[in-house]
């Protein structure tokens, strides 16, 4: 089993720690991956794997009984994120680190790391040439590819993602869901309910409103701020509930697998269009 990314940040940034215990207790044997870097992943590896659940990842392998923790990284640049987890897991996990005849520091068997971020036939050897230069054997790592096994083109194309933002509590209550990676503030996501509505229906915000990203380990998880603006600054995704519903851009189209709305491909060519005219205000799209 491996962990993806709402499962751990549903929990929050102060409940990482219980998920990752979770992770361990649900799964106590065999390979269990658990992605790691949904806010700090240096602090994951140093105070989390490597202090507080110690022994819980020590005691996976004894009594006849085998287990193996899986730490995945999944942001910032894989050469110096991979080296930096291995090298950090290799010292929380001293006593266990063994020598391999090559002489290069090799993970106890109870322990490992996998890279899945950013993996092409060019950063392999990267990542590789990285850790043998700093003395650990390729071993301590495993490597996963998705979309650079195609042609490239993939939800990084158009830097587009969907993540979870809010869960429900089923005795009332809601939680923000987010990830804000301190190796990549590019990959932080929206928090709460949101809405897409016009830039004009803000524009008198103050510009406290308008979202930043954390600043480093020390910032605020989560940035300050909920204003999302594109980058023309014509539209705006509000966060945490502040937006109106009323004026959300956004339709439902499918709902608990019944589907809401029927639109045809030259129905949402054309919307995607809109807007798109030439000096004189014709219809500049191809196919409007």
């Amino acid at each position: 089993p491996a962990s993806e990314h709402s499962t751990m940040t549903s929990w929050g940034p102060e409940g990482e720690l219980d998920a990752m215990r979770n992770m361990l207790e649900s799964y106590p044997e065999g390979l269990v991956a658990c992605v790691s870097d949904s806010f700090d992943i240096f602090r994951a590896c140093r105070e989390y794997w490597g202090d507080k659940l110690k022994d819980m990842i020590k005691g996976r392998i004894q009594d006849g009984k085998w287990g193996r923790l899986v730490v995945r990284p999944d942001s910032g640049d894989p050469g110096e994120t991979v080296l930096a987890v291995v090298k950090i897991l290799c010292e929380q996990f001293a006593e266990g680190v063994t020598t391999t005849r090559t002489g290069h520091k090799l993970l106890p068997d109870y322990i490992r790391v996998i890279q899945g971020d950013g993996v092409t036939y060019e950063t392999i050897p990267h990542i590789l040439e990285k850790l043998k230069a700093e003395g650990f054997a390729a071993d301590n790592v495993v490597f996963g590819s998705g979309g650079a096994l195609l042609q490239k083109l993939n939800r990084d194309t158009f830097k587009c993602a969907f993540k979870c933002s809010q869960i429900e509590f089923e005795n009332g209550g809601a939680r923000e869901v987010y990830k804000d990676p301190v190796t990549d503030p590019g990959k932080a996501s929206k928090k709460g309910r949101l809405t897409l509505q016009r830039a004009e229906d803000f524009a008198g915000a103050a510009p406290e409103d308008e979202y930043r990203a954390q600043a480093g380990p020390d910032g605020q998880p989560g940035g300050t701020g909920f204003l999302h603006f594109s980058p023309c600054r014509k539209l705006v995704t509000v966060s945490s509930g502040k937006g109106d519903p009323a004026k959300d851009l956004m339709v439902e189209v499918f709902r608990d697998g019944v589907l809401l709305k029927d639109w045809s491909l030259r129905d949402i060519r054309v919307r995607a269009e809109e807007g798109m005219v030439t000096a004189d205000g014709k219809p500049a799209g191809c196919f409007s």
